[in-house]
């Protein structure tokens, strides 16, 4: 309940009632956040691939059911209920006004239950944040939000950005089956095309930004994630100039692909890097803020490097469509969303929740137009009839560089990821990982789209073809095995959080019993409770935290009421919840109360 005590000692002091020594402060188990059991601190996106959106909807959603080792919502309905009738009914018969704070999936069946209302009644509402509602408002905005149009709305948007990176892939791929088939040599005209891209990204960088505080999310930008990503990027500048300057690789025009690939590596990071982080479950704040430093200061480098590298048939002036890219596609929205959220953060977290699907499909048109407008009109025959040999020849050579490339950025990434596990949290690795192999494939691409001169014309357009395709159709194959590895995890927790031989508890007993006492404190609890969140967040809670915690998760284990915790004690619970902290089976008189 870390984030509901905040939120109340901000709503207290903001209204100066802290100054009041009647005023207490008492915290009690029944109204803490739902339990997630094995689904606690995963990615929402992956968990809706992994179970499947009506088993994502049931599992989580319904009244009846409940993640492995988790809570239903009718139990979370009746201890809030619980709550409400024992700790709150009796101040408002005294007249006194009572603030109570809790989390999401808390305040919903609360809000039921004040509504007269069952718990098979429940709907998932997303209540307005920071938004008071009466008793009248609130039966009003649940009609509205759970039926109707509302209702379609919800799941198109549910749907949408969990199957974003599919859509992409499929809207690349017909964009390029329409070109190759109609073997159409204009394709489209160069500036609507530049002008949908603008567009596209504007509205994806709106709706992204939307759900990013930048005021406060420089602060959860770890140093280390930062070192990591910008020795990268400074390490591929530094062999990427040594590899243009020293003459290697650019030594007539027909060698212009060669560079082309160096430069793959030198780009940022792609503006839609965050939105990969959410659907992968990254940290987000890393890719928001560092591809957005990255494609600030990126750009002026290129283009002092173009000024130097005279001999490259490349007019630097082409870097000003990524200019307006910047301007129009990311600073521009990117402040509108800012200052909205700053203004009105309740409507704005509304609509971005509800409309977030405007920005899934406006990525999905770009990569429909990129896949039309970068397929060369020859593709098939060049590669399966072979009427040019040249073009052929050209197809394939870029195909294979283009593998050797994509593979090698995975390859570094990955090994990096390695390297580094013991220094960043999962998510952080996750955006690193996004970082350094999402090269900005439009700014890339700008380069070369008016080269001055080349004697190999068929290289540069099918280096820029089969990069495109990397760009949008990889990341589907990358997070069909992230999705497969959550889902192997998923079961691993299934059956340790619902299985463990009493061996096993055992050996974790005398493994936690430090002192030999044959009886475990509160300190070897605490320890339990960071295993438990090794295996399931992946990431240890601060020790302030985690001792507030152990100290419920102890009168749960300890029911005896002896102040240890026995082996038998440790069995009983395990053999009940498996191997979780659920905080929400302590007795009310077991409740840690502070005023």
């Amino acid at each position: 309940m870390r984030r509901a005590r905040q939120t109340c000692e901000i709503a207290l002091a903001e209204s100066q009632a802290l100054k009041s020594p009647d005023i207490a402060v008492e915290i009690d188990h029944r109204i803490s956040e739902k339990s997630f059991g094995i689904f606690a601190g995963r990615n929402l996106n992956l968990l809706r691939l992994a179970l499947g959106y009506e088993g994502f909807e049931e599992m989580l959603h319904s009244h009846n059911e409940a993640p492995p080792a988790g809570e239903k919502i009718a139990q979370v309905y009746g201890r809030a209920a619980s709550f409400y009738d024992e700790r709150v009914v009796p101040h408002l018969k005294r007249g006194e006004t009572v603030l109570v704070v809790c989390h999401q999936y808390v305040l919903e069946p609360l809000a039921l239950y004040l509504s007269d209302l069952p718990p098979t009644d429940y709907k998932h509402l997303k209540l307005p944040n920071g938004k008071a509602l009466s008793g009248e408002e609130l039966v009003k905005f649940r009609d509205k939000e759970s039926g109707g149009a509302s209702a379609v709305r919800k799941q198109i948007n549910d749907l949408s950005i969990m199957w974003a990176i599919l859509l992409y892939a499929a809207a690349f791929l017909l964009g390029c089956l329409v070109r190759a088939i109609s073997a159409s040599s204009g394709g489209i005209p160069s500036e609507l095309f530049r002008g949908i891209i603008v567009v596209c990204l504007a509205a994806s960088t709106f709706y992204t930004y939307l759900d990013i505080d930048f005021a406060a999310s420089k602060r959860k930008v770890t140093s280390t994630v930062k070192y990591i990503v910008y020795a990268w990027m400074l390490v591929r500048w530094a062999v990427g100039l040594a590899l243009i300057f020293s003459g290697i690789l650019y030594q007539n025009p027909g060698d212009l692909y060669k560079v082309m690939w160096v430069l793959f590596w030198m780009v940022p990071p792609a503006l839609t890097s965050p939105v990969l982080s959410v659907l992968w479950g990254g940290n987000l704040y890393p890719s928001a803020i560092l591809s957005r430093m990255l494609s600030i200061i990126a750009p002026v480098a290129l283009i002092v490097t173009f000024g130097l590298a005279k001999q490259l048939p490349i007019n630097s002036s082409s870097l000003i469509f990524f200019g307006v890219i910047l301007v129009l596609g990311l600073a521009i929205p990117g402040a509108l969303a800012q200052f909205w959220r700053d203004k009105s953060p309740v409507e704005s977290n509304h609509h971005s929740k509800n409309w977030k699907f405007i920005g899934v499909l406006a990525v999905a048109l770009m990569a429909l137009a990129t896949g039309f407008q970068f397929t060369p009109s020859t593709f098939l025959s060049d590669l399966f009839s072979s009427t040019d040999a040249n073009r052929s020849l050209a197809c394939l050579q870029q195909l294979a560089v283009a593998t050797l490339v994509f593979i090698l950025m995975r390859v570094f990434a990955v090994l990096t990821s390695v390297v580094t596990k013991d220094k960043l949290i999962k998510a952080e690795a996750r955006d690193a990982y996004i970082l350094l192999v999402n090269p900005n494939f439009f700014l890339w691409a700008a380069l070369f789209l008016g080269v001055s001169a080349t004697a190999n014309p068929d290289a540069v357009k099918y280096a820029i073809f089969w990069a495109a395709l990397g760009f949008f159709c990889i990341p589907l194959v990358e997070q069909i095995l992230f999705m497969n590895s959550f889902g192997n995890e998923l079961l691993r927790e299934t059956l340790r959080s619902s299985r463990m031989a009493t061996e096993d508890v055992r050996k974790l007993f005398h493994q936690l019993d430090t002192d030999g006492s044959n009886a475990l404190d509160k300190d070897e609890i605490m320890e339990l409770l960071g295993r438990i969140e090794d295996m399931t967040t992946g990431e240890r809670s601060s020790e302030d935290v985690r001792r507030y915690v152990t100290d419920y998760l102890f009168a749960t284990l300890d029911s005896d009421k002896n102040g240890t915790v026995d082996m038998q004690e440790l069995e009983d619970y395990v053999s009940t919840y498996g191997l979780v902290a659920n905080l929400n089976v302590v007795s009310a008189a077991a409740s840690p109360v502070t005023t």
